[in-house]
C-alpha cells in the first residue's frame, strides 16, 4: 500500500518558543520529524503550512477582540451550513512573515521522494484547520488531488498541533477514504492533560484514525 506523510503546520510561529502560538515541547519534534520526512519510500511527502492573510477571520485583532475569545464562525455566502463554533486566535503565520515559514530544519532538509508545500487558510473569510479543506469542506487546498496522483492510499499524519490541525487533518483524510494514521511520536498537543488526550483518542477512533507509538511506519 502506498504511503505518503503529511507534516502538518511545522512553522516557527507553532515551532518555536518565540512564535505566536508556540506549542509546547514542539521543538522536540522538529529534527525527527527532518529526518522522517527524508526517507524515500514514502510515495510522497507533504508540509503543510498556516498561510494567512493579515486580516483572516480567525485572527482576534480583525475583529478587536482579545485573543482566545470564543467565536461563531458563520458560512461565507453560497455555503449552505450550520455555524461552528470556535475560538479567535493570536494573529499567526502572516503570508510571508517569519511565523509563517517552515521550521529550518524542515525548510532545509532534503526530502527524496515526490513533495511539495501545501498551502491552508489562505481564504481570508473561513477558517482552515485540515490540510485538505475549509472548515465547511467547501473549499480544497488541492492535498487530496496530489496524494491521489501518487496512487497514495495510507496517509500518516504529523505536525502541530495534534488537538487541532493535525485532528482535523486526519479525520478528512479518513473521510476521503485513506487509510489514516496519526504518529503520536511526531507531533505535539496545546492540551496535554490526561483528560483531554482520552477524550481525543475516543473522538479519533470513532473517525478510523489510527493512533501509532512507538516504531515508524516504514519497514
Amino acid at each position: 500500500m502506498s504511503k505518503a506523510l503529511i507534516v502538518v503546520d511545522v512553522q516557527n510561529d507553532f515551532a518555536d518558543a518565540r512564535g505566536a502560538l508556540a506549542v509546547p515541547g514542539a521543538h522536540e519534534i522538529v529534527q525527527p520529524l527532518a529526518e522522517l520526512a527524508q526517507d524515500p519510500r514514502w510515495a510522497y511527502v507533504a508540509m503543510t503550512r498556516d498561510w494567512h492573510p493579515p486580516d483572516h477571520v480567525s485572527f482576534a485583532d480583525t475583529h478587536g477582540r482579545p485573543p482566545f475569545s470564543p467565536y461563531m464562525y458563520h458560512p461565507p455566502p453560497g455555503v449552505r451550513a450550520p455555524p461552528q463554533a470556535g475560538t479567535l486566535w493570536p494573529t499567526h503565520c502572516v503570508q510571508g512573515s517569519w511565523g509563517a515559514q517552515l521550521a529550518p530544519q524542515l525548510a532545509a532538509c532534503p526530502v527524496r521522494s515526490p513533495h511539495s508545500v501545501v498551502d491552508k487558510g489562505v481564504w481570508p473569510d473561513r477558517e482552515c484547520y485540515s490540510a485538505f479543506e475549509d472548515i465547511w469542506a467547501d473549499r480544497s487546498s488541492g492535498l487530496d488531488g496530489l496524494l491521489r496522483s501518487h496512487g497514495v492510499k495510507h496517509v500518516y499524519v504529523a505536525g502541530l498541533a495534534l488537538d487541532y490541525c493535525v485532528k482535523s487533518t486526519a479525520i478528512s483524510a479518513a473521510r476521503l477514504g485513506y487509510t489514516t494514521t496519526i504518529l503520536l511520536d511526531y507531533t505535539r498537543a496545546i492540551a496535554a492533560d490526561a483528560q483531554s488526550m482520552a477524550r481525543l483518542s475516543s473522538d479519533l477512533a470513532g473517525h478510523q484514525v489510527a493512533l501509532c507509538e512507538g516504531a515508524e511506519p516504514l519497514p
